[in-house]
């Protein structure tokens, strides 16, 4: 049985369709469905059947992604067990992080620790997300909330601060709030997707509740835009908002929130000498910035 053929027919029957496995996999929806209909004359059956909702599993189907998911995880356990005999830190390190730890918090040092580790290539993952790491679509998570349900190992390694920002220009037009009644003479930029930052989106809805909402945003660097060109007061990370000069924390000392960050990975590639390098790497750069994430 050949395995790629195998892991295209994973691909296919999690992401329901023939384009999302191809992007999955970075491969082409031409390749993906030629590669299922090959693997169908193998087995002399039909693996799947179109419907309004896109490809779904028939029952042999269904039978065969129960073999081949166990024969991914014995994949996972195989390669860890190889890459853990290595005598240095070498090879690809598939880390899945959010974009504002990515862009304002790693960024910056991914540097120094490439010219320690010249042999270990790092692939920050910043979309979809979150990403399965039993499918190695990640070997590392970087999450902000517990470890789900992949039996991941880790711990929490820092707290996020978030608080209230307004533009310098909007900060020199308005009073800004210091009490609860203030806020109905201020507007704000809320989140339009409130599935992704429910916490959150439901903190600053509550707070600003009497504001006017001048409008609402679905991703992070969006309400960065808006926040700076004076639209409105809106909630951003810490390490956000504090790097940018021409922005001010509302009430810096009252209103704000703070995550767990969790850095979490699969327990058969904690050995691994490349994933070792990252975990150590990221779990140092957590401690020593842990006032920069917070916010303080």
């Amino acid at each position: 049985m050949d395995w790629d053929l195998c892991r295209t027919f994973n691909a296919v029957a999690d992401a329901g369709s023939y384009l999302g496995a191809a992007r999955r996999l970075r491969s082409s929806h031409p390749t993906v469905s030629r590669e299922i209909a090959a693997l169908e004359k193998q087995l002399g059956t039909k693996l799947f059947v179109r419907s309004n909702e896109g490809l779904v599993l028939t029952v042999r189907g269904r039978r065969f992604h129960e073999s081949t998911t166990l024969m991914a995880e014995a994949a996972l356990q195989a390669e860890a067990v190889g890459g853990a005999t290595g005598a240095g830190a070498r090879g690809v390190v598939k880390v899945s992080i959010g974009p504002t730890l990515a862009n304002f918090w790693l960024m910056p040092h991914i540097g120094n620790f490439l010219q320690t580790h010249p042999h270990v290539e790092i692939q920050f993952v910043t979309h979809p997300f979150p990403v399965s790491v039993r499918k190695r679509e990640a070997d590392i998570v970087l999450r902000l909330h517990q470890t789900g349900d992949e039996n991941l190992t880790g711990r929490k390694i820092a707290r996020l601060g978030t608080g209230f920002y307004a533009s310098r220009d909007y900060a020199a037009r308005h009073d800004l709030p210091t009490q609860r009644s203030a806020w109905k003479d201020h507007t704000v930029i809320g989140f339009a997707d409130k599935s992704s930052n429910s916490e959150l989106g439901r903190w600053s809805d509550h707070v600003t509740r009497d504001a006017v909402v001048a409008m609402r945003c679905s991703s992070q660097a969006d309400m960065l835009a808006a926040v700076r060109a004076g639209i409105g007061i809106c909630v951003l990370s810490c390490i956000v908002g504090d790097a940018h000069a021409d922005l001010v924390r509302v009430s810096p000392q009252k209103l704000g929130s703070l995550s767990d960050i969790w850095l979490l990975a699969h327990p058969d590639l904690t050995e691994q000498p490349p994933v070792r390098a990252v975990l150590t790497f990221l779990a140092a750069r957590a401690k020593t910035d842990r006032a920069l994430l917070r916010g303080r």
